[in-house]
């Protein structure tokens, strides 16, 4: 049986520290030693993801899996924009696939870098998050469509992610779904994307969160904001 590309465990030490557990990777991937970025927070482990390759090519398939155990907490990005380039024969893609869980009382914060969509570039990744109903997620995501900056606009072929949240019972919480079309695109200059090109994608749990103070600070900046 193969393994992943990625392989990583970490879980809260006896003095209140994330630390990793048990680490393995293969190329192209390779995961920095963990910092402590925020000295008010010693308990976070802030850990980067490299692709030592040019980026995502026709015909790769990287897996990763994470577990934070209880009480742990993470905040994990890439070191860089993730650089899908072309693939003009018909047929061929690349694919991605991240089987992440996260337990009781821990905090996981997954801050991808730009996710970049070259000309005739075709993506697949699915997300599986595995959360307990006492941990917390934040997760992020940027899609460019295109190098913008060369006038690349909407030439890639597509681009496909399935994102979904489990509980530990593995009943489905939450499930989200992107297909998003290049070339083939009927809305590419429409409004809807001709003035803001770039897309977004932002998930948060925290189960302990004051919902009545959350809703009023939402009305409020509604408000402000006409």
């Amino acid at each position: 049986m193969s393994r992943d590309n990625l392989e990583i465990k970490l879980e809260r030490n006896s003095f209140g520290k994330t630390v990793v557990t048990h680490q393995y990777t293969t190329h192209p991937l390779r995961l920095s030693n963990v910092f402590r970025l925020d000295a008010t927070d010693p308990r976070t482990a802030y850990l980067y993801l490299t692709n030592t390759s040019p980026g995502l090519l026709a015909g790769d398939n990287l897996s990763l899996s994470l577990q934070l155990e209880k009480g742990g907490s993470l905040y994990l990005t890439d070191q860089a924009a993730i650089k899908v380039h072309a693939m003009p024969i018909t047929g061929t893609k690349a694919t991605t696939n991240l089987k992440i869980k996260v337990e009781a009382g821990a905090r996981l914060e997954l801050v991808a870098e730009p996710l970049i969509l070259f000309a005739d570039a075709a993506l697949e990744q699915t997300t599986n998050i595995q959360l307990d109903s006492d941990a917390e997620l934040f997760w992020s995501e940027i899609i460019l469509p295109g190098r913008l900056a060369r006038g690349e606009w909407y030439e890639f072929r597509y681009y496909f992610s399935q994102l979904e949240i489990i509980s530990m019972a593995e009943e489905v919480c939450f499930r989200d779904t992107i297909h998003l079309e290049g070339k083939q695109n009927l809305f590419k200059h429409s409004d809807i994307f001709a003035s803001k090109p770039i897309l977004a994608n932002l998930i948060v749990v925290q189960p302990n969160s004051n919902l009545e103070l959350l809703s009023q600070t939402l009305e409020n900046l509604e408000a402000a904001n006409c």
